[in-house]
């Protein structure tokens, strides 16, 4: 009798406490969605707890860990986009930060990854701590960020600034900060500039990286004098792992009329949200078709500038194979480090040759057009 008794007293406090967390949860979904709710084409934290999200409804954002925004594992800043059913940004990919020092040894003896090491300031939480400046001097709304006015002739330009401090790193002993910028006249460009911190070893080189070139299946690289296919370049590789090639050097880059080096990356499928299989691939696409690309300010080159990839057969801690066969998962560029040097990341929903006007000489064939060809031919 009395366990019939206390069975709808624990049932009902389950009740409660289920209740309470969904409320817990829809509060912090209302948060979120207010926070988003603006009329300015800026996006930003406007008060302590909102999403740490950052940057453009007409072009790119970016994000660290938050409640509330982008989601993903530690170490990596988040990059994506506002879309026309969206209330919130949708995430397209991630940047990691790979700093090198100066040294003997391998490149890859003197090398630390800020998704992979383990935190010393979270014990115990994989991925170094990414996180808003909030150091002496820094005002008390530093998460915002700052939005300046730019004055060029007679243009007048808006620039959204945040600094980005990054957990000393283990392996190296690296300790970098990031300055993340936006401009009002390039609201598809993020800007990534790069600066040390006065107990950071000399470095080497400082990689920013796209890593999930999979989540798109981006399978076309597109240099100066080609179009690279992963189908092609990773045609014998048949492991789980990382398949790698040589690096592309800057004399194999496409420049602008300004001297900018800019590579491109791109799916090879015309819709890949409406490709056959999409629905029940590991990572289900929702984005329309995007164009990335890294893109080197002409007064920030550097002779050893070069464009890198690797590519995957398979999903990222899986073995489900990739819908469509191998495709670039990695994608940067790297180069010898100077202070304040300066990465863009960029995107459009323009297909490369659209873009970028010298690449028409380089437009391959969409599935589209291969279709019609093949029911041409006798």
């Amino acid at each position: 009798m009395n366990i019939l008794l206390s069975l709808p007293k624990i049932t009902f406090r389950s009740y409660l406490r289920s209740l309470s967390l969904l409320s817990l949860a829809a509060v912090a979904m209302l948060a979120a969605a207010r926070a988003f709710a603006q009329g300015s084409p800026w996006v930003r934290p406007e008060k302590p707890g909102d999403p740490l999200v950052w940057g453009r409804r007409d072009g790119i954002v970016f994000g660290l860990p938050s409640v509330g925004g982008m989601k993903g594992p530690r170490g990596l800043i988040r990059v994506g986009l506002f879309t026309s059913d969206s209330i919130g940004p949708q995430l397209l990919n991630f940047i990691a930060v790979e700093p090198v020092i100066r040294g003997p040894g391998s490149r890859g003896d003197r090398m630390a990854f800020s998704e992979l090491e383990m935190s010393e300031l979270d014990p115990g939480q994989r991925g170094k701590r990414i996180s808003v400046h909030t150091g002496k001097g820094s005002k008390r709304s530093s998460f915002a960020g700052t939005i300046e006015t730019l004055h060029a002739g007679h243009a007048t330009v808006e620039r959204l600034s945040v600094r980005m401090d990054v957990e000393k790193f283990t392996a190296n002993g690296a300790h970098i900060y990031l300055i993340a910028s936006i401009d009002s006249d390039h609201p598809q460009e993020l800007r990534l500039s790069a600066f040390t911190e006065k107990d950071s070893p000399t470095m080497d080189e400082l990689a920013v990286t796209a890593t999930m070139g999979n989540y798109e299946r981006l399978r076309l690289l597109w240099l100066k004098d080609r179009v690279e296919n992963s189908h092609t370049l990773f045609a014998d590789y048949k492991g789980d792992a990382f398949a790698e090639q040589e690096n592309y050097p800057l004399s194999e880059m496409l420049r602008t009329g300004d001297g900018d080096a800019i590579v491109f990356c791109s799916s090879d499928e015309v819709s890949p949200r409406e490709t056959p299989g999409n629905e029940n691939a590991h990572w289900k696409y929702t984005l329309p078709k995007i164009t990335q690309y890294w893109l080197v300010p002409g007064h920030d080159l550097e002779p050893d500038l070069r464009v890198r990839v690797n590519a995957r057969q398979v999903y990222w801690a899986s073995t489900a194979p990739v819908l469509g066969g191998i495709a670039f998962e990695n994608f940067e560029v790297r180069q010898r480090f100077a202070s304040g040097q300066t990465f863009i990341y960029g995107i459009t929903q323009q297909e490369p040759w659209n873009f970028y006007s010298g690449l028409s000489h380089l437009e391959p064939p969409t599935e589209d057009k291969q279709r019609s060809e093949d029911q041409a031919r006798p």
